[in-house]
């Protein structure tokens, strides 16, 4: 009970902190976030997982929010592992890392 109790927090954790990042616009750090074409990549490091998401079924504006949140998290690249279209709901899963 007490790992369920974990995991749900830090998906409430996770959700709140999403939503305090621009979700459409880029942010100018996020301008700076490249998209790696694989996923382990010399000079690179893994900092976090994200989850970028928009609500109007736009892919674009989904991957502006993974950027987004990818640079309020200190990373300057980010590999996309998953992006899950559900109707109008798109999110893209991606990893986070800090580059060289």
């Amino acid at each position: 009970e007490t790992d369920m109790n974990q995991i749900l927090l830090f998906i409430l954790a996770l959700s709140l902190y999403s939503c305090a990042v621009s979700k459409t616009k880029l942010t100018d750090e996020a301008k700076e976030v490249r998209t790696l074409a694989q996923k382990q990549i010399e000079g690179c490091h893994v900092i976090d997982k994200v989850i970028g998401m928009n609500e109007k079924g736009s892919d674009e504006l989904a991957r502006n929010h993974t950027k987004n949140l990818a640079a309020d998290r200190g990373g300057n690249a980010i590999y996309i592992d998953d992006v899950v279209a559900n109707a109008n709901d798109v999110k893209v899963y991606a990893t986070v890392y800090l580059c060289e």
